[in-house]
């Protein structure tokens, strides 16, 4: 078991919605664990992928940049 100490602003908006959809606690903070721990597990194994094929030498060359930034704009 684990124990965390939640902000109260977090735990007002966290009990409003147990009591808004009728499911525990512990099935919503599953819930909200499991898609943190995914969206952040597969942000590291693209920043991971990357690094690697930097190592290797995969890079975009310039002319694939300015053909992508005349295509879309210039970054503000």
């Amino acid at each position: 078991m684990t124990t965390v100490d939640i902000r109260s602003d977090l735990k007002a908006k966290f009990d409003n919605l147990v009591n808004a959809t009728n499911r525990s606690e512990t099935e919503l903070i599953n819930e909200a664990l499991e898609l943190y721990l995914l969206r952040n597990q597969n942000f590291v194994q693209r920043i991971e992928q990357r690094l690697r094929e930097a190592d290797e030498g995969q890079f975009v060359s310039d002319d694939e940049v300015t053909s992508f930034f005349s295509n879309v704009g210039t970054p503000h």
